[in-house]
């Protein structure tokens, strides 16, 4: 025998729906997403005759570096110069090394070489090998 609190299924209010009715609704997109599809539209341009395909950013980004330079529109200027300032690649680490690159040379001769340098190299610390005193212990 069911609950005196519990009604029929017929007789129960339905549970309100809480989600935010007056919000963004679903599947629409927001300012960000619409501007990043526009400006990543691929257009066919002519450049030195030849048809290439550029985004909509690129030729934005192409058209207000000519009209700074070309033009020479302080506006442009200024607007070019705030989107490098903003967006230009800035050096990660300053106190990062340089990365120095071997010669080229044949496999042969990178042995002979090595062969050469060993002849004048101290083992690394920690290892017995070629260490008098740990023989002698």
């Amino acid at each position: 025998m069911p609950n005196k609190d519990t009604k029929p299924a017929s007789e129960r209010r339905r549970q309100k729906n809480t989600a935010n009715r007056g919000g963004r609704p679903m599947g629409s997109k927001n300012l960000k997403t619409m501007l990043r599809d526009i400006m990543l539209q691929e257009y066919v341009v002519m450049e030195d005759g030849r048809k290439k395909r550029r985004t909509l950013l690129h030729i934005t980004l192409l058209n207000l570096r000519k009209a700074a330079v070309e033009d020479s529109s302080p506006r442009a200027m200024k607007k070019f110069g705030q989107v490098m300032e903003r967006y230009r690649p800035g050096i990660i680490n300053e106190g990062a090394g340089v990365l120095l690159a071997p010669a080229e040379m044949t496999p042969e001769e990178w042995a002979a070489d090595q062969i050469e340098k060993n002849k004048t190299r101290k083992p690394p610390p920690g290892t017995f090998d070629d260490d008098e005193d740990w023989k002698n212990r």
